[in-house]
């Protein structure tokens, strides 16, 4: 028998080639897949930073505003050489700028805002240079902690606000019940 050459069929000229490489639509999507994590990575870097530096500038807040609270409540509630006076706030000779030293009574530091923030001496806080420190001292009635009175009373309240690039980070109140001459100490609410 004569052997017939193999005839040309379809399947003969389809070969199958091994595998080279990846395909270019394979790199695209595997590019773009790759970028979508690394965007997703970054902004939960980003994320995760600024709610550090949030945390840490809420601390820093909390310790300047408790570092002035503790000078203000040293003080007697009301002025030692005159007694009670009729307008919060400093007493003739106690305005000397950003000096704190001769302020001796907790109205003294009423509507403080200071630029950066400064120590008793005048000083400037280093490391704070974008931050104001404001405070606001409220008289509050005897039987009404909760009330503001604008005459005399020997109750106060006292509030430290911290703010970071005119963005507010922390407000401390604290509660001074003072000793005056003429009504003794005043019991709380």
């Amino acid at each position: 028998m004569i052997a017939k050459p193999a005839s040309r069929n379809r399947t003969n000229r389809l070969r199958i080639r091994p595998a080279r490489g990846f395909s270019q639509i394979e790199v695209a999507a595997s590019t773009a897949l790759l970028s979508v994590l690394m965007v997703a990575t970054m902004a939960s870097i980003a994320a995760s930073r600024n709610r550090a530096t949030a945390e840490m500038n809420r601390l820093q807040g909390q310790l300047l505003a408790t570092e002035l609270l503790t000078e203000i409540l040293s003080l007697p509630a009301c002025d030692p050489q005159s007694g009670p006076p009729a307008n919060l706030g400093r007493e003739s000779g106690e305005t000397n700028g950003d000096i704190r030293t001769n302020w001796d009574d907790v109205d003294d530091y009423h509507n403080l805002s200071e630029s950066p923030p400064k120590d008793r001496s005048g000083t400037d806080i280093s490391g704070f240079s974008s931050w104001t420190r404001t405070t606001v001292i409220e008289r509050l009635k005897s039987n009404d902690w909760t009330q503001t009175n604008l005459t005399y009373a020997s109750a106060y309240r006292i509030k430290v606000s911290l703010s970071c690039n005119s963005q507010l980070i922390t407000t401390v109140t604290a509660y001074k019940n003072g000793d005056t001459p003429s009504n003794g100490p005043l019991q709380g609410p």
